[in-house]
């Protein structure tokens, strides 16, 4: 009688290879790291394994440890470059009698 009545609850708990086939994997981290290269500010670079496929990941710099010269060409190559306008001119004068020689009867 009791072997009747635990037997139910091992069956239910017990888990084997087909399980993750039926279901997704519930996990929020997933253990898959991949082999990427982290450039540091001075430009070394280390390898390291990341949780995304990049080639590079590239750390930021730290503009108040720069000099004035330094600070000021990052700052302008941050801004947004102006693109030279150029401006065409059509040449409107027309002279049909130019073309008078390539007209046959």
């Amino acid at each position: 009688m009791l072997l009747k009545n635990v037997l139910p609850l091992v069956m239910i708990s017990r888990s084997n290879c087909y399980r993750s086939s039926i279901t997704r994997f519930s996990r929020d981290i997933y253990s898959r790291l991949y082999p990427n290269y982290l450039v540091l500010p001075d430009g070394s670079t280390i390898r390291i394994r990341y949780s995304e496929p990049r080639h590079l990941v590239k750390l930021p710099v730290d503009i108040a440890s720069l000099s004035e010269k330094e600070q000021k060409t990052r700052l302008l190559r941050r801004t947004a470059a102006q693109k030279e306008r150029v401006e065409t001119t059509l040449d409107t004068a027309y002279d049909p009698s130019a073309y008078l020689n390539q007209y046959t009867k």
